[in-house]
């Protein structure tokens, strides 16, 4: 199917040409420099701005599975893109009239191009609807990642994210059915249990999963960005897998990849905020001007048409991070269209930290846990309100789910939790005609 939404040829070839990797190569996960997962920002401009600068790969923003189950693949010949859209979408009439009055944009689930170095990350709790959603993408990138980490609300409370953390079964049934279903890698990327006991127990469970890396980020699940990265608590872990590890917590400059895989003994390392704040850290030449990446961001989401809110909250990341309160970063949060965030830049240009390299500084201020207690406290008692809700809801979708294999058991003949191979497993068909164990 071919994608409608466009109405004119592009004048200029697509940001992502050379950008390109040959299909045929191996992939690996050994010394890469690779963009993490971000909700709302890592969509397509950003994905191509990191591969322009040098980045080995790249992940998706974080997807969850049923949005993508509810999409639709279509080859954008226009834009030379592979773009996932919703298959029904109901446009109520104040939505039309804005539709009508703005440049149209390009409305995907989820957009990728042919030789994308792209790792897709679902958002999941559950092992038929991860496998559903994975085979939907699985011809047009390279690897499935499911989310284990993100400690906020919506996840945890739905039983995913860093909600899975709590649940080894869960994760077993995730990424086995994946593994043994799927033609390509599957990872997983997780966060640091409150012991290292802990953490190496859930590594292990994940490592008899057969995947093909795991990424972890140095926190745990009740730290937040401004709690520096545990990187010392790393190295143990690396070493009681044999599974290569990507590394992730406070990247920021180029010659930060090569220190982390020294001091954790990872095989690669990733970058989150320090690739949204400036992605043109993953050059070996070093930091350009804020102002420089952002304008070559907003030139590559107005070529995709990528859609205004998304373009500006990245935009307002990478200038907020610097100067929140000068001119620029003003007029860019008033902003209501490429246009006037294109403009906003401009107004940036008289702040030193935006206009110079040199002047870059970290949008963060860290501060130490222990001067912190009363914060972690808090974020603890909200992460175990929403585990509650979690693991409420992964407990009656299992109750629900071993119901509904019972039913397809008596039906196909096959008994429950046979022997197979020396193992007990429990093997039913599944909807998609595979066998799916768990």
């Amino acid at each position: 199917m071919e994608a409608g939404c466009q109405t004119s040829a592009h004048s200029s070839p697509p940001p992502h040409q050379g950008l390109e990797i040959d299909l045929n190569s191996s992939w690996t996960y050994e010394r890469k420099n690779i963009l993490a997962p971000m909700v709302r920002a890592g969509t397509l401009p950003l994905r191509v701005l990191a591969r322009k600068f040098g980045a080995d790969i790249v992940y998706s923003e974080e997807i969850i599975d049923h949005s993508i189950i509810a999409s639709e693949r279509v080859e954008n010949k226009e834009d030379g893109t592979i773009d996932f859209l919703p298959k029904k979408q109901v446009i109520s009439k104040k939505q039309r009239r804005r539709k009508q009055q703005q440049a149209p944009e390009n409305i995907s689930k989820f957009r990728t191009y042919r030789g994308e170095p792209i790792v897709f990350q679902m958002g999941t709790n559950d092992a038929v609807r991860a496998l559903k959603a994975s085979q939907i993408v699985a011809g047009d990138v390279r690897a499935i990642d499911v989310n284990m980490g993100c400690p906020k609300h919506f996840s945890v409370h739905a039983g995913m994210g860093a909600g899975l953390l709590s649940s080894p079964e869960t994760i077993q049934d995730i990424l086995r059915t994946l593994v043994r279903n799927l033609s390509i890698p599957v990872t997983c990327k997780i966060r640091l249990k409150e012991s290292e006991k802990d953490t190496i127990e859930l590594l292990k469970v994940i490592e008899g999963c057969g995947v093909a890396a795991i990424g972890i980020h140095a926190r745990c699940v009740y730290d937040r960005p401004r709690h520096r990265a545990l990187v010392e608590k790393i190295r143990p872990l690396v070493s009681s897998i044999n599974v290569p590890v990507i590394y992730n917590g406070d990247v920021f400059h180029f010659s930060d990849f090569k220190r982390m895989r020294e001091e954790t003994g990872s095989a690669s390392v990733m970058t989150a905020r320090g690739g949204l704040w400036n992605c043109s850290l993953f050059r070996p030449e070093g930091l350009l001007p804020v102002y420089s990446v952002a304008k070559d961001y907003v030139k590559i989401a107005r070529w995709y048409k990528n859609p205004f809110r998304n373009t500006k909250y990245n935009i307002l990341q990478m200038l907020q991070a610097q100067e929140p309160k000068c001119e620029g970063s003003r007029l860019a949060l008033k902003a209501k269209d490429i246009d006037a965030l294109d403009k906003a830049l401009d107004a940036c240009l008289s702040e030193e930290s935006i206009a110079d390299a040199k002047h870059y500084k970290l949008g963060v201020k860290f501060v130490r846990r222990k001067d912190d207690v009363d914060g972690i406290s808090r974020n603890r008692k909200k992460h175990l309100r929403s585990l509650e809700e979690g693991m409420k809801k992964l407990a009656e979708a299992r109750l629900k789910r071993s119901h509904q294999e019972s039913i397809e058991c008596d039906k196909a003949g096959v008994t429950r939790g046979e022997e197979e191979n020396g193992s007990t497993l429990s093997v039913v068909e599944n909807n998609m005609g595979k066998k799916r164990r768990t």
